[in-house]
């Protein structure tokens, strides 16, 4: 992760260009501030220290017609999320942000894969252990669980709804902030094994050579 001489650090900028409708009714149940609806354009970014929300927010609104869903600001790690319904709106908040930042895309924390695991047929009273955490759907007796962690946490977004869009999976729970995000839908075997590969072309697509190739700076 690159920082700046004042010790800025950008962990994650993730830029969703189309969130999917289980996604945003995620984003929507968590929101402090604007309700996010599908179809729209999202951008997150994850820094540290914690407090740099604050200002990369305001330089994200004075900049564009962005709106929030909220700031979540934990002891190490701050997290800023902004949507819009234009693409373009974000992409000149996300322009807004690295100018007050002082940096560039390319400086930014790549995600890496910390476990990936899957648990067939479910039963009973696994199930209503992970009742007892959703925010989004039930897992049910027979339910094939996806479960996914990865670093920086804000990536866990992207996964989520990148493997939402894929596989139609019901989305169970989404935890994005801290040292590491997690993300676990419930459906078939067949579903799992997609949300399994999805995973894996998601954070190969972050990769610097990627990057170059889809124009991304």
């Amino acid at each position: 992760m690159s920082s700046t001489p004042g010790g800025a650090g950008l962990r994650a900028l993730v830029h969703i260009d189309r969130m999917g409708p289980q996604y945003a009714a995620y984003w929507a149940l968590m929101a402090q501030g604007s309700l996010p609806l599908p179809e729209m354009s999202q951008l997150l970014v994850e820094v540290t220290p914690s407090n740099l929300v604050f200002p990369i927010g305001d330089a994200a609104f004075k900049a564009s017609a962005v709106q929030s869903a909220g700031t979540l600001v934990e002891r190490d790690f701050g997290l800023l999320e902004l949507h819009a319904r234009r693409t373009d709106t974000v992409l000149e908040a996300r322009d807004a942000v690295l100018r007050e930042l002082g940096m560039q895309v390319a400086d930014r924390e790549l995600p890496r894969l910390v476990s990936s695991q899957r648990i067939s047929a479910l039963e009973a009273f696994h199930s209503h252990l992970f009742n007892k955490v959703r925010r989004g759907a039930w897992t049910l007796p027979g339910d094939t669980l996806s479960i996914v962690e990865v670093a920086p946490a804000a990536y866990a977004y992207l996964i989520a709804n990148e493997i939402e869009k894929a596989t139609g999976m019901e989305l169970v729970r989404v935890a994005g902030t801290g040292l590491f995000g997690r993300v676990i839908f419930a459906g078939s075997e067949a579903q799992a094994e997609v949300a399994e590969r999805i995973t894996e072309q998601v954070i190969a697509s972050m990769s610097p050579e990627m990057q170059v190739r889809k124009g991304v700076n």
